[in-house]
């Protein structure tokens, strides 16, 4: 299924900074400013020696559509303001901290 702008609009990148827990209990994502890039952190949990280990990917932009480019695939991230829940494609839904 294609994505279309109306089924994702626009929204500003700062509106999402800060630190997001997952409601499918996936590791826990945190969004921050670099100079001028945003940037996405995701904190993976080893459950046997219990130290986090964060992977960080810059949040680039395709159009209207804002993803960050995995080792195998594009995740994108999408926002719904009125909810402030954040959306990261394959990882689920995400409050605010």
């Amino acid at each position: 299924m294609k994505r279309i702008k109306k089924d994702y609009p626009f929204f500003n990148l700062f509106s999402i900074v800060g630190t997001w827990e997952s409601i499918n209990l996936n590791p826990t994502v945190i969004i921050y400013r670099n100079d001028k890039e945003y940037l996405l952190s995701i904190i993976y949990v080893s459950e046997t020696t219990k130290q986090a280990s964060p992977a960080t990917y810059e949040i680039q932009q395709d159009g209207s559509q804002y993803f960050i480019a995995t080792a195998s695939k594009r995740l994108y991230v999408d926002y719904d303001p009125a909810k402030d829940v954040l959306n990261i494609s394959s990882l689920g839904h995400y409050l605010r901290n």
